[in-house]
């Protein structure tokens, strides 16, 4: 995965004429299926003689939200309840976020 993200940044260096990057700022959903930690470990490895080495990855952690029908709302599942509305205990498989990992900016120094 951090091969995947560091692709992403490369490209958009590249392409905005980019020579090093300070901070890449991502969004991390809590059913991504990333482990944060591991990300965060293999970070510095993947970006080793990349625009991006020494980077910082700052990780926002996005929770996950469903969109319960019965009540017509998104709602934050408790956790270990599955997909389980926690207003009414309704199944709502339609997850609204918490899925996504989602480059959002990266920090260029002066």
């Amino acid at each position: 995965m951090a091969l995947s993200l560091l692709e992403g940044v490369q490209t958009t260096a590249s392409e905005q004429g980019i020579e090093r990057v300070s901070a890449v700022h991502i969004r991390l959903g809590a059913l991504s299926g990333i482990a944060r930690d591991a990300l965060l470990f293999s970070w510095d490895v993947a970006t080793e003689q990349t625009v991006a080495e020494g980077s910082q990855l700052c990780i926002e952690e996005v929770p996950l939200v469903i969109f319960c029908d019965r009540c017509g709302a998104e709602r934050a599942p408790r956790s270990g309840s599955g997909l389980l509305c926690p207003e009414c205990g309704t199944p709502s498989p339609q997850i609204v976020r918490g899925r996504e990992m989602q480059l959002v900016a990266m920090e260029v120094p002066v």
